[in-house]
C-alpha cells in the first residue's frame, strides 16, 4: 500500500475572494507541473479539491481548492462546537496526538514504570 506523506511547503491564497482559490505546493514541488485530478466530486462538500500529479513519477505535487472559504468555515464550525464526530476534527486530534507522542517518545517509553496510571 502506498503511504502519502504531505508537507505543505508553499501556498497562494489570492486576495480575490469571489472564488477563494487556495493553491498548495507539497514537499518542495513548487516549480514542477502536473495534471489535475478531482478528488471530491463524489461528496456533498461545498468546495472542490484537485490534486496535481506529476505524470512521469505519479507523485502528488500540489493541490488546488476552489471555494476554500467554505472548507475553512466548515472546519471552524466543527472545531467551535467541539464536534468529535466530524471526521476532520478527529483527524486533526489524531495527528496532533501522534505529534505529541513522537516528540515525547523517549519520555513515554524509557521508564514506563515511573508513569502514573490514569483513570479511564
Amino acid at each position: 500500500m502506498n503511504e502519502f506523506n504531505f508537507k505543505i511547503t508553499d501556498w497562494i491564497l489570492p486576495s480575490e475572494q469571489d472564488l477563494c482559490e487556495l493553491f498548495l505546493w507539497l514537499n518542495d514541488s513548487k516549480d514542477r507541473g502536473g495534471v489535475a485530478v478531482p478528488v471530491n466530486d463524489d461528496t456533498q462538500e461545498p468546495y472542490y479539491v484537485h490534486l496535481n500529479v506529476e505524470p512521469e513519477s505519479d507523485e502528488i505535487i500540489s493541490a488546488f481548492i476552489l471555494h476554500a472559504n467554505n472548507m475553512f468555515q466548515d472546519l471552524a464550525r466543527a472545531f467551535a462546537s467541539m464536534d468529535l464526530n466530524h471526521p476532520d476534527v478527529r483527524f486533526f486530534l489524531e495527528k496532533k496526538l501522534e505529534q505529541y507522542a513522537q516528540r515525547h517518545r523517549n519520555e513515554l517509553t524509557s521508564e514506563p514504570e515511573t508513569l502514573e496510571p490514569q483513570a479511564a
